[in-house]
């Protein structure tokens, strides 16, 4: 199985969340969602992101109706507008009374098709990116905030493997859930196993000298550049607030900053790995396929008469498609196909 550098993962993450968030059209979030489920298939390992056959999982189709019904009829309860009348509820009725319109279900489906394509895009990255690969992404001069994070990270399914471990052995001791009671023989054991592995982590880090090195100042072009990277950012948000399209433009200055005062400090800060991985041409790959559709659709919906702002308000219509658009979207789908053929 082909595995590609977690970077190029990172921006196909980004670029996938962005577009679907950036679009309202429930064909395009249809076809997000078939590709990142696809790539979910293709390039997942048997054993997930580091969750054991013993871990507990959730269907994910049927999470994924669970959201839409609740998203769809939470918005057919609130949302009295459009023309296409299906009941009407009396006004008396506090939040929900008014008309149920055929136009408001179906935004509320569209959202919670946004929300579960949104799902599938992050649960496709943690099955496929290992977190101990994670790790190498954080900038060196944020290495202890990455490594507490991706403490925090694995500790969640190690406790779900560890809590279905000792489920299994007690439901095989003949032991059942019927009161607040039952759950002792179950708590007490994954508490005691959580304690474990904390002070094995604690000792680990301590023979391997975490926290041995030299503390680095922060340098005045970093503090600097800090400071303009948070002007940049509030003036973005207040510009945006007031309906100005520039305030994107402070935002990417600002994250422009944060990132060359990053670089600043993690110069002073040198980390070295075990095993550095090296860029190839098909990581390149993934990311001008995933760029490429971030780039020519949001900027520019009308390059290819996207339609991605389609809303079923006053009066549901077919939502439409582009050619073009749906083919720079399967752009998305690229590590799949590299994956099936080398």
């Amino acid at each position: 199985m082909r595995s590609f550098d977690p970077r190029a993962w990172v921006v196909w993450l980004l670029a996938g969340g962005l577009l679907a968030l950036g679009t309202r059209n429930p064909l395009y979030l249809l076809l997000l969602l078939v590709i990142a489920r696809v790539v979910h298939g293709a390039c997942a390992a048997p054993d997930t992101a580091g969750y054991g056959a013993t871990a507990p999982r959730l269907p994910f189709w049927r999470l994924a109706g669970v959201i839409l019904f609740f998203s769809t009829l939470f918005n057919l309860l609130t949302a009295h507008v459009g023309e296409t009348v299906l009941a009407v509820l009396p006004d008396g009725w506090w939040l929900i009374g008014g008309p149920l319109t055929l136009e408001a279900a179906v935004y509320g489906f569209t959202t919670g098709l946004s929300l579960i394509t949104l799902l599938s895009l992050f649960l496709a990255f943690n099955a496929i990116v290992p977190t101990a690969e994670l790790a190498g992404l954080t900038p060196a001069a944020l290495y202890e905030l990455g490594l507490v994070l991706l403490v925090a990270i694995t500790y969640v399914p190690e406790t779900a493997r560890h809590f279905q471990r000792i489920r299994e052995a007690q439901a095989i001791r003949g032991h059942r859930l019927r009161g607040l009671r039952d759950w002792r023989p179950i708590v007490i054991p994954l508490l005691v196993g959580g304690l474990e592995r904390a002070l094995n982590l604690a000792e680990t880090m301590v023979a391997r000298g975490y926290g041995a090195t030299a503390q680095v100042g922060i340098p005045r072009r970093a503090r600097l550049l800090l400071l303009l990277a948070l002007g940049g950012a509030l003036g973005g948000a207040l510009r945006l607030v007031w309906g100005r399209v520039d305030g994107w433009a402070l935002i990417a200055a600002g994250a422009l900053a944060v990132s060359v005062a990053y670089r600043e400090l993690s110069r002073r800060a040198p980390r070295t790995r075990y095993r550095p991985r090296r860029w190839t041409r098909a990581d390149a790959v993934v990311v001008v396929a995933a760029l490429l559709p971030l780039v020519l659709l949001l900027p520019l919906p009308a390059l290819a008469g996207a339609g991605l702002d389609y809303a079923p308000y006053p009066r549901l219509a077919p939502p439409p498609f582009s050619l073009v658009a749906g083919v720079l979207l399967l752009g998305l789908a690229a590590p799949a196909a590299l994956e099936v053929w080398p």
